[in-house]
């Protein structure tokens, strides 16, 4: 084998067995009833109406239209094989090979920019030993995690000026999320500032279009509100004109936010796997900056964890931040310290990796975030599910939507009797007499629920099954 071979099938290898390692356990999880309704039933029921011609059905795990929740027309793809009865795992596996994808495209981008496949594989190995890259695959499937490695692919492709790879990997990326825009608009001016001035402002007015298009147009006849996310902002307004008076005319109030201990933490946390070498690249940075803006300013906590899918855009920015970085020391004839840099990413990913990650190597690993060990509950589970008719309407706890969602009316326990988690606030809740069968953890109901269900089994339900704590009714 040529010298210049192993890093390329070191880099393969590694995303290999990440591959088998993530699809396992994320099947396991599932298998085992550890996967929930947000946000897994969500889109597997979003796939499932799409398949079946329901362009404008209810995700009724959601209480919004397929295009109420998020516009996802990536989803379409996925439509023929759900048609033949594919179902969430077909998702599983597509989101976590475009993971491993990443890396093997962050690796072709830093042999580009780097000129030296040794040094490229660093970055690459970097992205999959990241912790929250790792664990985008706990959260199952997000549709944006699959533009994360496309907007790789098209910062790639804009490096070897393939306009049509380009434009490909920019529709793509736009069509798994709606705000997915904003990352491709800025990554159009990056281009235009590269001097390809045509390509680039002509992306960043496409994307612009579309944003505007998905956010005030189709998401609005979706939910009647438009994008409901923009009112995650109540620190500085309380809604999108509020946000940006605030911005334009008391700047400091933004920064401020910026800076709070938390904020500086979460970013501590994001730098942190890649030796804070980002921040000697800002340019690979760029398209990840308005994710990055609306996860500091943002009163939402969670969009500041390393677990959720708010970081899908952040992430592979990083990477390429990364390589940015390495490539201006080389540039600056400084070899030496660009080939320390990678020696320091190689060393701080694998140690935040078992620090902070879900992997087998990480110190979270037995704490419960994966079913490793069978539940004996598991047969009375599996029964539940099979007991309720393929088409008939069901409410059912969390645990149990996502093995339910195949179907025009699954909602999520205690709905539709008690709205949670609804619509846009709570709207247009759902006649609770048309459901016809319950699925109920008992363990996982909280006081409240746990009365309205013996309530319910009391009055309007025939219990089925009730073994281990699950309860199976049907309407009497």
């Amino acid at each position: 084998m040529p010298p210049n071979g192993l890093p390329l099938l070191l880099a393969a290898a590694a995303a290999l067995a990440w591959t088998s390692t993530f699809v396992w356990l994320g099947a396991l999880r599932h298998h085992r009833f550890a996967t929930f309704g947000f946000d897994l039933g969500i889109y597997d029921q979003a796939t499932w109406l799409l398949a079946h011609g329901h362009l404008d059905g209810m995700i009724t795990v959601r209480g919004l239209r397929v295009f109420g929740h998020h516009v996802n027309p990536v989803l379409f793809a996925y439509a023929p094989a759900y048609r033949l009865g594919a179902g969430v795992e077909v998702l599983l596996v597509t989101q976590v090979v475009a993971q491993a994808a990443a890396a093997l495209v962050c690796f072709a981008i830093g042999v580009e920019r780097l000129g030296d496949r040794r040094l490229a594989l660093g970055p690459a190995l970097a992205l999959l030993a990241n912790p929250t890259w790792q664990w985008l695959t706990w959260e199952f499937f997000h549709p944006e995690v699959l533009a994360g490695t496309a907007l790789l692919g098209a910062w790639w492709a804009a490096l070897h000026r393939r306009w049509g790879w380009f434009a490909g990997a920019v529709v793509l990326a736009v069509a798994c999320r709606e705000d997915v825009a904003l990352a491709t608009a800025v990554l159009g001016l990056v281009v235009a500032g590269r001097g390809e001035r045509r390509v680039g402002l002509a992306t960043t007015a496409a994307s612009l279009g579309w944003y505007l298009v998905a956010t005030r147009v189709i998401l609005v006849w979706g939910n009647g509100t438009g994008p409901f996310y923009e009112t995650y902002f109540t620190d500085l307004g309380d809604g999108p004109g509020a946000v940006l008076r605030t911005v334009l005319t008391r700047p400091w109030e933004p920064l401020g936010l910026a800076v709070r201990p938390d904020r500086l933490a979460y970013l501590g946390r994001m730098l942190g796997p890649f030796a804070f070498l980002p921040v000697a690249g800002p340019v690979g940075l760029a398209p990840a900056a308005p994710a990055l803006v609306v996860n500091l300013l943002s009163s939402f906590p969670y969009t500041r964890e390393l677990t959720y899918h708010y970081q899908a855009l952040v992430v592979p920015a990083l990477a390429i931040a990364t390589v940015e970085a390495v490539a201006r020391l080389r540039r600056r004839g400084r070899p030496v310290a660009a080939a320390t840099a990678v020696v320091a990413v190689l060393a701080a990913a694998p140690a935040t990796s078992v620090a902070w990650g879900p992997s087998p190597l990480g110190t979270r690993f037995r704490t419960g975030i994966w079913p490793l060990e069978a539940d004996p509950r598991q047969p009375a589970r599996e029964r539940a599910v099979r007991l309720v008719p393929a088409a008939a309407p069901v409410s059912a706890t969390y645990t149990f939507v996502p093995h339910l969602t195949h179907r025009r009316a699954v909602y999520e326990f205690p709905n539709p009797w008690r709205t949670v988690n609804w619509g846009v606030r709570g709207e247009g809740a759902h006649d609770p007499r048309t459901v016809r069968w319950l699925v109920a953890d008992r363990s996982t109901l909280r006081p409240g629920d746990r009365a309205l269900l013996e309530r319910l089994l009391a009055r309007s339900f025939r219990v089925v099954q009730d073994r281990d704590g699950i309860v199976v009714a049907r309407r009497r």
